[in-house]
């Protein structure tokens, strides 16, 4: 799969408005590549994206994106058009960048990794969350020697006020429709802390008990608020909730020797038996908890981010090498969410094969 280092990389991006316009600087400052046709069902919006970043051609033809003659595509999208546009250019030949979450539901995720298996090409998903170093730092922490020690539970959120937002706009947003997202805040939140927590300490969730309310979004189909309690596979316990109702968010980690808490993109806050030092924060004083205030994600479209996902896919491609997150971790991703799904209608434990 790799690419010649002699020739520039070429690129499509099918779906250029909203959170797609976020990475135009990182698009421009990776070297030696070639936006060559920007694709939206909204004319102004693929014009606009081309005459940004070059490309030759703008187009509302899914088709111009197919037939372009490009190394690999980056699809930001709405979740019912992932597993048409995804298929499509994978058996064109491409490589494909998807935004999260790979598909509507499980069925749809199992027909399209079987695409991408066939066709020989890779498929990275796009978790943002990866884009900040510290994650980075930690997974390798945790890799080699754990200051944490045996992680004994994990409490999860992430909540924002988008779908009270919303419910005020006349539109008729896409967001609205469960046919459309698969469901509502968790299929379009959730996957994000379910992929992060396997990437991380390399713990798969093995069941859960989940459920799911609309209390406050009343034109929104979906939930727009979900929790669930859940089994690790190291026997901890997991809990994690997801609001478009609310604000809020934080990732706890509590372990037999230490525990770390991240709140609101801010504030980190360590408590352990030993020193640790990243090149984020400086745990100096073991037994006691410590805070470091200022440790915030980088900007999506910061161009000079090592660590950000378009940047590194980009570079995976060229390489010839692995994408940061492959195709099976999003079909995994969305086992956990059936599993979730299906607890909170049948309100009873749900467990999660992973194939």
């Amino acid at each position: 799969m790799s690419n010649s280092t002699s020739s520039p990389l070429r690129v499509v991006i099918v779906g250029c408005g909203g959170f797609a316009r976020n990475y135009l600087p990182v698009y421009r400052s990776i070297p030696d590549l070639k936006v060559v046709a920007c694709v939206d069902a909204d004319l102004a919006a693929a014009q606009a994206m081309a005459a940004t970043l070059g490309a030759e051609t703008a187009s509302s033809d899914l088709g111009v994106a197919v037939a372009a003659q490009a190394d690999y595509a980056v699809v930001s999208t709405p979740n019912f058009l992932h597993v048409e546009q995804a298929t499509a250019l994978l058996r064109s030949g491409k490589h494909v960048l998807l935004q999260k979450p790979m598909a509507r539901w499980l069925r749809e995720s199992q027909a399209l990794f079987a695409t991408q298996r066939a066709s020989g090409r890779a498929m990275g998903l796009y978790m943002a969350m990866l884009d900040l170093g510290l994650w980075w730092e930690l997974r390798q922490a945790f890799a080699a020697n754990s200051p944490l020690g045996s992680i004994a539970q994990v409490s999860m959120r992430l909540g924002h006020t988008g779908g009270l937002v919303w419910s005020k706009q006349p539109n008729q947003l896409w967001r609205f429709s469960r046919e459309k997202t698969g469901g509502g805040a968790f299929i379009m939140l959730g996957v994000h802390y379910i992929h992060f927590l396997r990437w991380l300490l390399g713990l798969r969730i093995t069941r859960v008990l989940a459920q799911t309310a609309n209390l406050h979004c009343g034109r929104i189909e979906g939930e727009d608020i979900c929790q669930f309690q859940g089994e690790l596979s190291n026997g901890g316990f997991v809990q994690l909730s997801v609001a478009w109702n609310s604000q809020g968010e934080h990732l706890a980690l509590y372990g037999t020797e230490g525990s770390l808490v991240y709140l609101d993109n801010e504030l980190v806050r360590v408590h352990g038996a030993k020193p640790w030092k990243t090149s984020y924060f400086n745990y100096e004083k073991p037994g006691a908890w410590q805070t470091f205030a200022g440790i915030v994600p980088p900007k999506l479209d910061d161009p000079a981010n090592p660590h950000n996902q378009h940047r590194a896919f980009a570079e995976a491609i060229r390489a010839g090498a692995t994408p940061a997150v492959e195709a099976i971790e999003g079909l995994w991703d969305m086992q956990v969410a059936d599993a979730v799904y299906r607890s909170a209608t049948s309100g009873r434990w749900e467990e999660i094969s992973y194939v």
